[in-house]
């Protein structure tokens, strides 16, 4: 029991900044689109309005600021594992919102696990590709109580209309 509590603790060190940074783009974002506005032969956009170069800075930004503020427990080279795992969570946002629009999906339509899930698989696999592997059990209580906290905060930030749909 004391090891799978490490493991969720080191897990939570690493996953840290790629939750801030999948929440920064909320409250921090701007334009222009990343798609530019453009659209794949389907004739639907590729990623849509919601997804802006300003969120995406600010999402790494802030991420990445988190390794920052973990450094002294960490160390110097966590920041670059920050930097990594919060542009694994933009990515994995950006593939979330391209399949939705495949999917014929609007901007703001709810995709059940999709949403919630996506930004943590794309830094997980960000942080792998660094080097970084961790308890698979550890993993899927993470991917649980991060389902559960994106549900929670997502509400939260509707009700403080910071957002035009509760999920």
């Amino acid at each position: 029991m004391g090891g799978l509590i490490i493991s969720l603790l080191l897990l939570l060190e690493y996953i840290a900044p790629a939750m801030v940074a999948n929440g920064a783009p909320v409250v921090l974002h701007g334009p222009p689109p990343i798609d530019f506005g453009k659209r794949l032969p389907d004739g639907r956009r590729v990623f849509g309005d919601g997804k802006s170069w300003g969120g995406l800075l600010a999402g790494i930004t802030s991420g990445t600021f988190v390794g920052i503020i973990e450094w002294p427990l960490l160390g110097p080279q966590h920041i670059a594992y920050a930097a990594l795992a919060s542009a694994g969570a933009m990515c994995g946002d950006l593939f979330g919102s391209f399949i939705k629009r495949r999917a014929g999906l609007e901007r703001g339509a709810e995709a059940p696990v999709l949403d919630q899930l996506g930004f943590y698989v794309f830094a997980l696999l960000f942080l792998y590709m660094g080097g970084i592997t961790f308890s698979i059990y550890a993993e899927l209580i993470w991917a649980v109580i991060i389902y559960v906290l994106h549900r929670a905060t997502n509400w939260a930030a509707y009700k403080l209309k910071l957002k035009s749909v509760p999920w």
